[in-house]
C-alpha cells in the first residue's frame, strides 16, 4: 500500500495546532491526509480542539465542554503560536471539514469525549460528516471504544470508517477482534508498540483491519514502520517521502 502521511492536527509544526490554517499548510505541504481533534461544546457543537481547557492555546481559562460556541468563537486560537497567525478561531468540525475536503486521502477525527455522548450528538456529528458528502474520507477514532461502538451501531452501513485509538499492546490485542467485527475500521496504535511487537500489525492485516501509527517525526522510525508493513503515519513534521 502506498504511504500515506497524515498531518497530526494539521501541519502543527508550521501552524497553530487544529486551527484552519494549519490544514491549509498540511495541504499546502503535500499531506496525504489530516488528524484533527473534536470535542462538544456546552451547546452540542463539535468543535476542533485537542484540550480539555481553553489555557494553552487561547490564554484563556475555561473548558471547553462548558462554554458555548458563541464564547468559544471570541478566542483567540493562534496568536500563542506566532503573532502572524492572530485571529485564528477554534473552527467547528463544519468548517474544518470544509476546509480540510481538498486533501487526497483522509480526514481522521479524534473524538475526545469527556464522558458520554448522548446518541443525538452522534446523530449530528454523522450528519455534519455525510451532509458535507465527506463520509468516505472521514474515521471517527477515540480511546472511548463504547463511543466508537456507538458510531458504528448509528452508522450500521458502515458510510464512515471507525477508528479504535489504543496506546499498550493488551488495549491493542482487545481492541483488534472488535475492529474487525465492527467492520470498515482500522487501528491506530502508539507508534512505539508497533516497533516493539510488530506481529500486531500482522495480526491486523490477517483480520482485514488497516494499521494507522502515530505520532512519529524521526526517519528511523517511519523506516522501521514500513519495514513492518505500517503505511499509514501521524507525523508532525510532514517528512517526505525521499527522507524516509
Amino acid at each position: 500500500m502506498e504511504l500515506e502521511i497524515i498531518a497530526h492536527r494539521g501541519f502543527s509544526a508550521a501552524a497553530p495546532e487544529n486551527t484552519l490554517a494549519a490544514f491549509a499548510a498540511a495541504i499546502e505541504h503535500g499531506a496525504d491526509a489530516i488528524e484533527l481533534d473534536v470535542q462538544l461544546t456546552a451547546d452540542g457543537i463539535p468543535v476542533v480542539i485537542h484540550d480539555s481547557k481553553l489555557k494553552r492555546t487561547t490564554g484563556t481559562k475555561g473548558k471547553v465542554f462548558k462554554k458555548n460556541l458563541s464564547d468559544l468563537k471570541q478566542l483567540d486560537a493562534g496568536a500563542w503560536f506566532h503573532p502572524q497567525f492572530s485571529g485564528q478561531q477554534i473552527p467547528t468540525l463544519a468548517e474544518a471539514l470544509h476546509s480540510a475536503s481538498g486533501i487526497p486521502k483522509h480526514i481522521y477525527l479524534d473524538v475526545k469525549t469527556n464522558g458520554d455522548w448522548p446518541d443525538i450528538a452522534i446523530a449530528n456529528l454523522l450528519d455534519t460528516i455525510l451532509t458535507r458528502h465527506t463520509e468516505a474520507k472521514c474515521v471517527i477514532a477515540s480511546f472511548n471504544h463504547q463511543f466508537v461502538a456507538q458510531v458504528r451501531q448509528q452508522d450500521s452501513g458502515q458510510k464512515v470508517t471507525i477508528g479504535y485509538l489504543v496506546a499498550t499492546r493488551s488495549a491493542y490485542k482487545s481492541q483488534l477482534p472488535k475492529a474487525a467485527a465492527a467492520g470498515n475500521a482500522v487501528m491506530m496504535s502508539e507508534y512505539r508498540v508497533l516497533l516493539k511487537y510488530p506481529s500486531l500489525v500482522a495480526a491486523s492485516h490477517n483480520l482485514g483491519v488497516d494499521v494507522v501509527a502515530w505520532t512519529v517525526d524521526k526517519p528511523k522510525h517511519f523506516q522501521r514502520l514500513l519495514a513492518i508493513g505500517v503505511n499509514r503515519i501521524i507525523t508532525n513534521t510532514l517528512l517526505p517521502p525521499s527522507a524516509q
